[in-house]
């Protein structure tokens, strides 16, 4: 102490920390739900959530800014550019969110109709498996009496379960198909979703109410810069 050059004054360290205090990151993982969008913005450009700044001057009062921060393995950082998230930036959500893209809607009803194709080939595959396991009991039988010789019912047998334990791997990966599909939302359920929206978001009065509002209908929201233009990318539950 005493044998160098003071880094900043105390005045200068006080500015500093008022100014810190002002303009502030908030990680994703702590205080969730602090804002509207916590958990739910993502960059288009790099995949990462992005992460909001509170500000303050004089002219805007207090505001929030959306920012990727997002750094990859060579140490070069994500282009995504920030945006104050205005009164006009949550007016455009809100549009966007309650006039649900057609093309979404489009890939919904696509969705349920390549719904019923795993169910009819399942009903398929079951009657077949029924039929190898009959057949692999009267086989049982016929060496039981006799019939066939041990050989030939150990080659017939091993023929069969290999058959059953195909078509049960088969029906397992089916059902876990038919499982998602049947969470895929239909038309019906996001227009019933975006109702309830609209009812909770202008109930609405603080940050974590408008939150769980979005929550109850939006799994993500992809966010991208090009210039001043802004695009809003909203992905259903």
């Amino acid at each position: 102490m005493g044998t160098h050059e003071k880094l900043k004054t105390p005045e200068e360290h006080e500015a500093i920390m008022e100014r810190l205090l002002k303009n502030r990151m908030l990680n994703p993982n702590s205080r969730r739900s602090i804002f509207p969008l916590s958990g739910l913005l993502y960059c288009e450009k790099c995949g990462s959530r992005m992460r909001f700044r509170v500000g303050e001057n004089k002219k805007q009062g207090q505001y929030w800014s959306a920012l990727c921060y997002h750094q990859y393995k060579d140490g070069s950082k994500c282009e995504q550019r920030g945006k104050v998230m205005d009164v006009d930036f949550f007016n455009a959500l809100y549009d966007r969110i309650i006039h649900v893209d057609p093309n979404i809607l489009r890939e919904i009803e696509l969705h349920g109709s390549r719904y019923n194709d795993p169910q009819i080939i399942i009903e398929v595959k079951v009657q077949e498996l029924k039929k190898q396991k009959r057949a692999l009991d009267k086989l049982h039988e016929s060496y039981e009496e006799d019939m066939i010789t041990k050989q030939v019912f150990l080659e017939r047998k091993a023929v069969r379960s290999r058959q059953i334990q195909r078509l049960e791997e088969e029906l397992k990966d089916l059902r876990k198909v038919v499982i998602d599909e049947r969470n895929y939302p239909t038309v019906k359920q996001i227009y019933e979703r975006v109702g309830q929206f609209r009812e909770l978001w202008s109930a609405s009065v603080t940050s974590e109410e408008k939150n769980r509002a979005l929550k109850k209908l939006v799994e993500r929201i992809v966010y991208n810069r090009e210039g001043n233009r802004v695009e809003l990318t909203v992905c259903y539950k």
